[in-house]
């Protein structure tokens, strides 16, 4: 084997260690219906959000960013959130309706991209500013739900007002890539 296949085989191999990080989120959320431990539970959360940190971290300082990380990550972190939260449900806090305003981006941006693929459109799965605070925001609410459910109201407000204005910032970048499509 050749110094630059042995080069490639390590770089690939390692490509799939950011990936694994972030499959690590499903096992994760999945436990919360298991676990009905208050502190195990925070234990998930912080399992959760460190390794949505630390999956994009290594791939750039290992120099193996690629385009199924770049799908993976968010994807990931989405279903993070959506199966952790349904975990909650039905709670004294969160009834369907608030689980609803809590992952109307996720629902919108999934509906959006398989929409944009069913039409041929190439849509980059690109996370957005907007996008980034509602997840912050959705990862400190299951906090909140955890720990201080009282205060959960708030922080679902936040959370739908970010949610508002990341589909109209994900509208408008989905818009472009329409016109883009259609002139090339």
């Amino acid at each position: 084997m050749s110094s630059a296949e042995a080069t490639a085989n390590r770089r690939s191999a390692l490509a799939n260690v950011p990936n694994f990080i972030s499959a690590l989120r499903l096992p994760i959320a999945a436990a919360f219906f298991v676990i009905d431990n208050l502190l195990w539970r925070g234990i998930l959360l912080f399992l959760g959000a460190l390794t949505d940190a630390l999956d994009g971290w290594l791939a750039r300082r290992l120099g193996v960013e690629s385009k199924a990380g770049a799908i993976m990550d968010p994807l990931f972190d989405k279903l993070f959130v959506v199966i952790t939260l349904a975990a909650f449900l039905p709670g004294p806090y969160l009834g369907s309706r608030e689980y609803l305003i809590l992952v109307s981006r996720d629902l919108y941006v999934g509906a959006g991209w398989l929409v944009g693929k069913a039409m041929g459109v190439n849509v980059p799965a690109q996370s957005r500013p907007a996008g980034k605070l509602v997840t912050a925001l959705q990862v400190v609410t299951l906090f909140v739900l955890l720990l201080v459910p009282e205060r959960f109201t708030v922080f679902m407000v936040a959370v739908g007002a970010a949610s508002a204005i990341a589909i109209i910032d994900y509208t408008f970048a989905g818009l472009a890539t329409l016109r883009r499509s259609k002139a090339a």
